[in-house]
């Protein structure tokens, strides 16, 4: 039976873990903001977060964390990409040509898709945020409300990417200076290093790799 309760406080909990911005949220926002690609990489988002967030709610994230070296190849895997992404944005921050809706924007199709999935699969936080936290928490609420927290929980990714994905682009009229893409660029670039130093301090130098 449906419990409403329980899917207002499942949705409440998966806003406050999906909405802060990291790597994910920035890239989204920052393709969102150029219109580029946005339908397929928003729907990428949901679909990841349906998987993963429904794993959890059934119990899978207890065995997914067991998996012998699955936390420090990720970590590890995931921050290197991530400082690669910095990188990237801050590159593009020091390039003028660059500093518009044509060219400060990722516009190849396959090339969006794969920096989307590496973004999303390889970043420790979206898994520990979706099939761990949000995992746990369900247990809570027991086996007969798993059904209302997991909507609660979707309703909140749902909501989430298609509001970016919709809006952002309410925001190009103010991207059309250089200025504006250098800032967001160094925002990006700057969150990005933040979130792959945070996980190596946290994750990678409690998990080195496995030899």
């Amino acid at each position: 039976m449906f419990n409403f309760s329980v899917f207002l406080s499942a949705l409440g909990i998966s806003f406050s873990q999906i909405v802060g911005i990291g790597p994910q949220n920035a890239y989204v926002l920052r393709q969102g903001i150029g219109r580029s690609h946005v339908l397929p990489i928003v729907a990428i988002c949901i679909v990841a977060d349906v998987l993963l967030i429904a794993a959890g709610v059934l119990g899978v994230g207890k065995v997914v964390a067991g998996i012998p070296g699955f936390v420090s190849v990720v970590t590890w895997a995931g921050a290197a990409f991530i400082l690669w992404l910095g990188f990237k944005s801050f590159r593009s921050a020091l390039n003028a040509g660059g500093m518009t809706l044509d060219g400060g924007v990722e516009r190849d199709r396959k090339s969006a898709i794969r920096t989307i999935l590496v973004v999303t699969l390889l970043n420790p936080y979206v898994w520990l945020d979706t099939v761990v936290l949000i995992g746990s928490v369900s247990s809570v609420y027991g086996e007969h409300d798993a059904v209302s927290f997991l909507i609660g929980s979707l309703s909140a990714s749902v909501l989430w990417f298609g509001a970016i994905g919709l809006f952002a682009g309410k925001l190009a009229p103010l991207f059309t200076k250089p200025s504006s893409w250098r800032v967001l660029d160094c925002v990006i670039g700057f969150v990005m290093l933040f979130t792959a130093a945070m996980l190596i301090y946290n994750y990678g130098l409690s998990a080195p790799l496995p030899l």
